[in-house]
């Protein structure tokens, strides 16, 4: 039975309530812990909806309509679809080999669908478990611990969620009273929100010596209400700030020299650095820093000041004994600061820094222990065993308090390193993880933990219980953290994954920063998940370029092992229902279609779908999902290929009978998709996946010399044919415009 995936989606209105979802939105998942190439639950959600709906031209209009609004969070909507999917003898497992941060095994638990996930990476994995596997484990437990209950009834992670604030409140108090010392109040009393520190280096200048400030801006506030700004000043060989009020002269706004290289000029003498210079001296580890300014905001109304004596001591901490292990990866492309001699991720965070997260890390196990304790005095069984191997018990459930306490350190490490820069817009923090790269920061701000400054404790762990209150609990759901090409498969299932893409950012490298914290946070937790000090870096993808192997043996390398993917998939799905496989399409894959050469190689677009053929799935259709707004600078589409694991097909037909079919069924299939509302800018993509449902109809399509009609070859016939039918399409919906004005 063919469903609505495969033949017209409520496309225009997924894809609007995807661009405008937001990860920051209060209650949604994503605010658990950060994660790069986030998928939109809405798109996910959607999808899988659509997947598990029988296809009917008397319905369709009332189903697509009804697809369009459990999207957008319509309740009602969803459990209609919930109802009707209750009333079948059996449901299909959805199967997930890729992921992530667990999008896909949330949005099969809204529908009432069991999930099995899987991702190599641990931090990816740990997130999964805590959006999918563990709330369903204690759904509607009520809290355990020993205040008051702030609802008369519990239902969903609501228990879960009141927990984790209760014992995440407690942890707060506690790191407050061990490390008070090291945050001091100003001499007048006021919470320090920030400290503002610089790099500085010795002056290359044998005569001078001075401490040149690597000052990439001096400006500390654009505030319309309070403007200010700092100067360095050399008396006597030290080096020292001046804070003005006021907007700062452009001549003063920085010492840096040009926009590219650490070229920084010295206060005192007017040498200039080399960028060869500052990172000798990085690697020999001689840069400092030195604090330039405390704010404080008081009233909304935030001030800055010379740091006090009292304020430079408190920061003089010893680096803990214990500091996460860890080498930052030499890779240039996302990491600049082992260039500067930074080569351990301890050495991203300042002793004081160091010293409040290995506080607050060590206080996730107490916690946990306390939570655990509650819970077996409320009645929770006393057997069960660990997280782990599954437990459901007390002792698990203190355990599964630490998990989402966890995640609030590692949120705390991004909004808490050196590598965190000054927002003189807003006077805020900006998270390490602006983009998906760590950059080398000269000046960068030191945030209170226990003040209102972006990445403070009490902000943190409000979203993530709030993340954790609004998290399905319904279904069961499986989570592993194996190689997917190793590994062995779930049978009989419905694929839905993110394909790793031909030329991906390096997750296993950029997650390591937060893998060092949750493995001290969660390694007696789960031991097996952190028993190496980084992450695997079997990823599938030719991220290995960056690190000297050629291009062309990476690339070799990822099309072998994505060919044996497609295969491994094809043998666990089922035949029921469509396998749904994310994947990205590059406007150098529209090139190859529109003016036929590729080269030697087919393009990644390319070779994906005939892979996907090889493994012998049929494509039914390709949908544009998209999770920004169209832009011609848009290098990128993510889009559905939805294939189905096909054993009836037609045979072999030749070049010219394949083309005559297409023009023939084509329209037919185009009639259906425009049943659902498509947007102009994706009509080609979608217009495509139907075409190709009709190439992969056949075994073989023979050309006039007896070979096979390569997929290259292929795409370029449906995208002419596509490109003429929307062309007449267009035609005939204007001159229908102007009879109607005519009228």
């Amino acid at each position: 039975m063919r469903k609505y995936i495969e033949t017209a989606l409520p496309l225009a209105e997924i894809n609007d309530v995807a661009i405008r979802e937001k990860a920051g939105k209060r209650g949604h998942p994503a605010n658990l812990h950060m994660w790069w190439g986030r998928s939109p639950e809405a798109s996910s959600f959607a999808a899988l909806a659509a997947a598990v709906l029988d296809f009917s031209a008397e319905t369709s209009e009332r189903d697509l309509a009804l697809i369009a609004k459990t999207a957008s969070g319509d309740k009602e909507a969803l459990e209609t679809i919930r109802s009707s999917l209750r009333e079948r003898d059996s449901l299909p497992t959805v199967w997930d080999a890729f992921a992530g941060f667990g999008g896909i095994p949330i949005a099969a638990q809204k529908l009432g669908l069991n999930a099995v996930a899987n991702d190599l990476n641990p931090v990816a994995a740990m997130l999964t478990r805590a959006a999918a596997d563990i709330p369903a484990r204690f759904a509607s437990q009520p809290p355990v611990h020993p205040g008051k209950p702030k609802r008369t009834a519990y239902s969903g992670a609501q228990g879960l969620a009141e927990d984790v604030q209760f014992y995440g409140e407690w942890l707060e108090n506690q790191a407050l009273k061990l490390l008070s010392d090291v945050y001091p109040q100003t001499e007048s009393g006021e919470i320090p929100f920030s400290w503002i520190w610089m790099r500085t280096v010795k002056c290359p200048n044998p005569a001078c010596n001075c401490r040149i400030p690597l000052g990439s801006s001096y400006v500390l506030s654009k505030s319309k209400s309070a403007t200010y700004w700092t100067e360095p000043l050399v008396e006597n060989g030290e080096l020292r700030f001046e804070i003005h009020e006021g907007d700062c002269p452009r001549d003063k706004e920085s010492n840096k020299v040009g926009g590219n290289g650490a070229r920084f000029r010295c206060p005192a003498c007017g040498e200039i650095t080399t960028d060869e210079y500052i990172k000798k001296m990085g690697a020999a580890h001689a840069l400092g820093t030195q604090m330039l300014a405390v704010v404080t905001n008081t009233g909304g109304k935030k001030r800055f000041f010379v740091p006090s004596e009292i304020q430079k001591a408190a920061a003089e901490v010893e680096m803990p004994e214990e500091i996460p292990p860890g080498a930052i990866p030499t890779n240039a492309h996302w990491f600049s600061p082992p260039g500067f001699g930074i080569t351990e991720y301890a050495e991203l965070f300042t002793a004081r820094q160091m010293q409040m997260l290995c506080t607050f890390s060590d206080l996730v196990r107490k916690a946990q222990d306390m939570a655990a304790s509650a819970a077996l005095a409320a009645g929770m069984s006393e057997i069960g065993g660990s997280l782990e191997t599954g437990g459901t018990g007390a002792f698990a459930y203190g355990q599964a308090i630490g998990v989402y306490l966890a995640f609030v350190v590692d949120k705390m490490a991004d909004y808490n390193s050196s590598m965190c820069s000054w927002r003189t817009a807003g006077c805020n923090i900006r998270s390490t993880f602006g983009r998906q790269a760590i950059p080398m920061i000269w000046t960068f701000a030191e945030g209170n933990p226990f003040s209102s400054v972006s990445g403070n404790f009490k902000t943190l762990l409000g979203s993530v219980a709030e993340s954790v209150e609004h998290l399905g609990c319904g279904s069961a759901a499986v989570v592993s953290r194996k190689n997917a090409l190793t590994m062995e498969y779930p049978q009989n299932v419905m694929v839905c994954t993110e394909l790793p893409y031909y030329r991906d950012i390096g997750y296993a490298d950029l997650s390591d920063f937060f893998y060092i914290w949750l493995r001290r946070s969660l390694k007696e937790t789960y031991p097996q998940m952190f028993l190496s000090m980084v992450t695997p870096k079997e990823e599938l993808s030719t991220v290995s370029t960056y690190y000297g192997v050629p291009k062309e043996d990476a690339e070799a390398k990822y099309r072998a092992d994505m060919k044996m993917l497609c295969e491994k998939l094809y043998t666990s799905s089922t035949e029921d229902y469509p396998a749904l496989l994310f994947y990205c399409f590059r406007k150098n894959d529209l090139e190859c279609m529109k003016h036929g050469s590729t080269g030697s190689k087919p393009s990644a677009w390319e070779f994906m779908l005939d892979n996907l053929l090889t493994a012998r799935f049929r494509i039914n259709a390709v949908w544009p999902m998209r999770s920004e707004p169209v832009s011609e600078k848009a290098d990128s589409t993510r889009v559905l290929i939805v294939a189905r694991k096909d054993t009836d097909r037609r045979g072999q037909i030749t070049r010219r009978g394949f083309i005559n079919t297409l023009k023939r069924e084509l329209p037919k299939k185009l009639a259906r998709l425009w049943l659902g509302h498509v947007q102009p800018e994706d009509e080609l993509l979608s217009c495509l996946g139907q075409g190709l449902s009709v190439f992969s109809a056949y075994e073989s399509v023979l050309n006039a010399d007896g070979s096979a009609m390569s997929v290259h070859d292929a795409l370029q016939v449906i995208y002419l044919e596509c490109e003429d039918y929307i062309e007449q399409r267009k035609a005939a919906s204007s001159e229908n415009a102007a009879e109607s004005k005519e009228e």
